[in-house]
């Protein structure tokens, strides 16, 4: 469990570990009401401080280690849907009162639920994946009339203040590394009929670059449980950072690092896989916009040959394993092409949750000034991942219900209606 201390900070760029310690979870003080909560980064250390709000956005660093991040504004109740915490003592059951008793009871006419795993390192560009996600194709409609939402009107609600704070994020700073993992659910909808239910987690991606055999029982116990959400998913997620324009040699290096890390935790997931249905894998590679100017561009120049040599070690895993059905590369930006500008700092020395990065430092991009996010081709990764992680749950030789290949036929129209850039790997969708 992280350590706990309330602090009295000297100035924004420093926390000083003065105070009472204390167990997380405690009631707040009636002196922390009006303070913002902040983790350590670094998770061999994760302290958690209380801020004044006064210093909100501002940079600072941690008075036990020395990790840097940036304090955020205060924070809204997540839309992820958390585990609950162990009860301990009984609970009495409370007496339905007449209110209660009056409200519907809702129903549910879900099909199947799809899980999506998701494997890569810190600053990899999975948050802002999320992020575009849920401000992008979530709560639209999709061409064949299917809906893709929020499961609960208050977590829509909750998204659209979220994606606020976020675009602030993105033009000032960056999102920060994910510090504590957190559950997604979105529903694919048929009118006001809730068909399939979508889960990913989004993962702390520091647990891929600091955890080493001898790491403290805390990161060793992130570490098992990333496991555990990777070998139960039905479709996992493979993110891999493009290299910067005019690569140097420390580029090529932490790219070369990228694959053997990534390649290592796939095929950990795979050789541990516990579902009896092989995994829809899709390699993902994000940051596009940052090498390509144009859309154009970037298709003429990532021929599928080029894929091929760039992403060689994750393609011959999944090609060589018997417990993948189907595998793509899937090109995409979370800003969109030609959004996108290089942080004055020129490097992530600075940056949220940069310090002491195995890594290395590496280019921060931010959305530019008055540009809103225009992500390209993860409406693709998104329905192609929705519709193999059906397909792949029906066993080979069985008949699919009909609700499900009802809801599977609508989303393959979906996808090829949208100039899709898949490059396959292995397998494919044949309905006939």
């Amino acid at each position: 469990m992280a350590r706990t201390r309330g602090i009295s900070p000297t100035r924004p760029s420093e926390w000083s570990a003065v105070g009472i310690r204390g167990k997380e979870g405690r009631p707040m003080r009636e002196d922390e009401k009006n303070q913002i909560r902040v983790r350590c980064p670094n998770p061999d250390c994760e302290i958690v401080y209380h801020v004044a709000v006064e210093f909100a956005g501002k940079r600072a660093r941690c008075a036990a280690c020395g990790a840097r991040t940036l304090i955020p504004t205060r924070p809204v109740p997540s839309t992820r849907t958390r585990s609950r915490p162990e009860v301990t003592e009984p609970v009495q059951p409370t007496k339905p009162t007449k209110r209660m008793e009056e409200t519907p009871q809702r129903t549910t006419a879900v099909s199947a639920e799809v899980r999506i795993g998701c494997i890569g390192r810190g600053h990899a560009g999975k948050t802002a994946l999320f992020h575009a996600l849920s401000d992008s194709l979530i709560g639209e409609y999709l061409p064949s009339g299917l809906h893709l939402d929020a499961a609960d009107p208050r977590e829509v609600a909750q998204m659209i203040r979220e994606s606020e704070e976020a675009q602030k994020l993105l033009h000032r700073s960056g999102l920060p590394p994910t510090l504590e993992v957190s559950q997604i659910r979105y529903c694919l909808y048929e009118g006001d009929r809730p068909r399939v239910v979508c889960r990913m987690r989004e993962v702390i991606g520091q647990i891929l670059t600091h955890t080493v055999p001898d790491s403290g029982r805390q990161l060793q116990g992130h570490y098992v449980d990333y496991l555990k959400n990777l070998v139960n998913a039905h479709v996992l997620w493979v993110v891999v950072p493009c290299p910067p324009p005019d690569p140097g040699p420390r580029d090529r290096r932490r790219y070369a690092n990228d694959l053997r890390l990534t390649l290592a935790y796939l095929r950990e997931a795979l050789r541990l896989r516990t579902l009896k249905q092989p995994a829809t894998v899709a390699l993902v590679l994000s940051k596009t916009d940052a090498l390509f100017p144009t859309m154009e561009q970037a298709r003429e120049a990532l021929t599928d040959a080029v894929l091929f040599r760039a992403l060689g070690p994750l393609a011959h895993l999944l090609q060589q394993s018997t417990h993948v059905s189907d595998a793509v590369v899937v090109p995409v930006t979370a800003f969109g092409f030609g959004k996108a500008v290089r942080h004055d700092a020129g490097e992530r020395h600075e940056a949220p949750g940069s310090a002491d990065e195995p890594f290395g430092d590496e280019p921060i991009w931010l959305l530019k000034e008055g540009e809103s996010p225009h992500p390209y081709n993860l409406d693709t990764l998104f329905l192609w991942s929705l519709l193999l992680g059906l397909l792949n749950q029906t066993p080979p030789n069985t008949q699919m219900k009909p609700e499900l290949d009802t809801i599977c036929r609508m989303l393959r129209d979906d996808l090829e209606s949208g100039e899709p850039w898949l490059v396959p790997l292995k397998g494919g969708v044949n309905l006939a």
